[in-house]
């Protein structure tokens, strides 16, 4: 599939939006690709960092945003011009289905729609949403002089989304599949759990989709080889994952400790970063029992590839 040369009789395309800064470079590519060789419409992805637009900080520490990022979702039908509508992604995302079925998501008269409520002790997501930029006249700087004034604070901002009149939750929960995958089912994998996303890190246990990935990616020249290198020169990505694409080990267990000893000095950006107290578990043992089936899930495939 060619992405430079875009038939003008096609349909306008798909338009994407994520949340994302300079190092996020990498995931965000990876991500872009997987919705453009899954999708048959043309797609056109931005990085809202890219559009430059400032974004104030809130008076009060509790309603900061717990990311660079977080607050970026609320430019989107500014930079849409309040027109037509726009798909809301994070970049820690992977996509498997055509991204066609969430764009043709009935509104059903609601200003976004977003996927049901969080399940298996998660919060309620708003990292996948399609939006009506004709109805939502968001401005940052009223999201913020709310918060300054008390109007708003940070849970009912990003947990809530009160700055929208009527929201629907009928988007398919398979479409922000919280580190959980199922072939054929789950149509956008969320890496969510910082510390294991697998550009930075060796333990997630499906880090070998995302690889995979980056390898075909990689393979058709959506990205080049010069450019990860950068990102790994950046500090951004781990120091083993161009290693790990050249020695062909998608699973991530199978590095030898020569390989793995790439990544002792690495320090994630995201540990860099003063990230609140903000968590997307609403209770400890569901954390918990979280931390406890990734790591039986790791446990388990030294003896799944010897088997093999």
């Amino acid at each position: 599939m060619n992405y430079c040369n875009i038939d003008p009789l096609l349909p306008d395309p798909i338009r994407v939006f994520v949340a994302s800064t300079p190092a996020e470079w990498l995931p965000v590519r990876v991500l872009e690709f997987s919705i453009k060789e899954s999708t048959s419409l043309p797609v056109e992805l931005s990085a809202i960092y890219n559009s430059n637009r400032a974004i104030p900080t809130p008076l009060a520490i509790q309603n900061r945003p717990r990311t660079p990022f977080s607050f970026q979702r609320f430019l989107i039908p500014e930079l849409c011009e309040f027109k037509g509508k726009a798909i809301y992604l994070d970049a820690d995302m992977q996509v498997f289905q055509d991204i066609g079925e969430l764009w043709n998501q009935d509104f059903a008269e609601c200003d976004l729609q977003a996927v049901q409520d969080g399940i298996n002790g998660r919060r309620g997501q708003f990292s996948v949403m399609l939006l009506d930029c004709q109805k939502l006249r968001w401005n940052v700087d009223q999201v913020v002089a709310d918060l300054d004034a008390g109007k708003l604070d940070y849970s009912a901002l990003m947990y809530e989304m009160r700055v929208a009149q009527k929201i629907g939750r009928d988007i398919s929960p398979n479409w922000n599949s919280l580190e959980y995958y199922e072939k054929g089912e789950t149509c956008l994998l969320h890496y969510t759990d910082m510390n294991t996303q697998p550009w930075i890190s060796t333990a997630n246990p499906l880090g070998h989709l995302w690889v995979s990935c980056l390898k075909r990616a990689l393979n058709c020249g959506f990205i080049s080889r010069a450019e990860v290198e950068q990102e790994i020169a950046s500090g951004h990505v781990r120091p083993s994952l161009l290693a790990q694409i050249d020695e062909s080990l998608e699973f991530s267990v199978t590095l030898p400790a020569s390989l793995r000893k790439l990544d002792r000095n690495f320090v994630a950006p995201y540990r860099k970063l003063h990230t609140g107290k903000s968590r997307p578990w609403t209770s400890l043992r569901s954390a918990i029992t979280a931390f406890l089936r990734r790591n039986y899930y790791q446990s388990r495939l030294p003896i799944i590839f010897n088997r093999n």
